[in-house]
């Protein structure tokens, strides 16, 4: 099976693999790679790992631990909805360029988790 990665993968791998220290990705960067992938946003594979790691340690934050205040109400099995995440952050980037993505995954789940 092969994968269509494109220089944007490429590039964030080699920056993460040649990197000793992790840094947050960016609003900037999230959209860098979104326009460079040459498809829509909510089908760039990086991108959904991204959230849907993100969504992964949110869920396990807050059902087995005090650690966060939820963020979320609804069902995560309808709410998780990586696509429909990935637009919203892709509609409400503006203004937040220099931010840690994440955060606007959290806005996402905030709005629409239904507490």
């Amino acid at each position: 099976m092969r994968f269509k990665t494109g220089w944007p993968m490429v590039i964030l791998l080699l920056t993460l693999s040649l990197s000793q220290t992790a840094e947050a990705l960016r609003v900037a960067e999230f959209m860098t790679i979104c326009a460079r992938s040459g498809t829509a946003c909510e089908q760039v594979p990086v991108l959904n790992a991204y959230v849907g790691g993100g969504l992964d340690l949110i869920a396990m934050l807050h059902e087995e631990t005090d650690y966060i205040e939820p963020v979320y109400c609804k069902n995560p099995r309808t709410l998780f909805d990586v696509p429909a995440i990935i637009r919203f952050v892709e509609k409400h980037h503006d203004g937040n360029e220099e931010k840690n993505a994440m955060l606007l995954v959290i806005r996402f789940l905030e709005t629409h988790g239904g507490c």
